[in-house]
């Protein structure tokens, strides 16, 4: 019978590995698609700054050239001025100066106003994208390893499949078929320890006379209180 409950905690260890690695099979992919949406948001903050940034220097173009515009039409209008032949042409000409002026120096203010929000998004995306390669770069390399690791767990599974299978070999049909019974009522683990009277499965005592013969491994023994499958183990302390 310690021959047999031998064969059957190696079996439950290595079921144990596999529901692990199964587990991780189905997380993997998941923590892989959160990386690269966080990635691709990453890249979506700074594609809209730099969209930001080709809008404003596209409106500085367009305002440059609206100020020029403005300027040649002040430099005529000036020009105007030595070729008028009454005051009343004289003063509406002045009227038109001082209009094209007013109006050129709002949009030199805007221009400067536009220059300094330039210079602030500038800055800001260079950061970002400084920041974006340093992310892409880490975005990489993680990605990199969990995809490895995902191929590695396909290995190491089938490791523990035929694992499981040899073990099962060498543990009678009846032992076997009390095994999953446990195991399919929901119970975590089917095999646990005794030690001290008590269960390591519920953590409940046991009667002293059926730990005396737990001690003995001469028949399968289970919990009264859990039903789990249990044996002695011999502890420090």
């Amino acid at each position: 019978m310690r021959e047999q409950l031998a064969i059957l905690i190696k079996l439950q260890k290595t079921e144990s590995a596999a529901a692990g690695i199964i587990a991780k099979k189905k997380d993997l992919p998941v923590r892989i698609s959160r990386l690269e949406e966080e990635f691709k948001a990453c890249c979506e903050v700074v594609e809209k700054e730099r969209e930001q940034l080709e809008a404003l220097r596209k409106s500085r173009r367009e305002k440059d050239i609206h100020l020029q515009k403005g300027q040649e039409t002040l430099k005529r209008s000036r020009e105007r001025l030595f070729e008028v032949k009454t005051n009343k042409e004289y003063q509406s000409i002045l009227k038109e100066i001082e209009t094209l002026e007013e109006k050129n120096s709002r949009m030199e203010d805007e221009i400067i106003s536009l220059l300094d929000e330039l210079d602030r998004l500038e800055t800001s995306v260079k950061k970002r994208e400084e920041e974006l390669d340093a992310h892409r770069l880490r975005y990489g390399e993680e990605k990199k390893k969990m995809e490895e690791e995902l191929n590695s767990l396909a290995g190491e599974l089938g490791v523990c499949v035929r694992k499981s299978a040899d073990l099962k070999k060498g543990i009678s049909p009846e032992i076997l078929r009390k095994y999953e019974q446990i195991k399919n009522a929901g119970r975590v683990v089917a095999v646990v320890s005794v030690w001290k009277e008590v269960c390591d499965g519920c953590h409940m005592s046991i009667p002293p006379q059926l730990y005396n013969n737990l001690q003995r491994s001469t028949t399968l023994i289970t919990c009264p209180n859990c039903n789990r499958i249990i044996y002695w183990e011999r502890r420090d302390g």
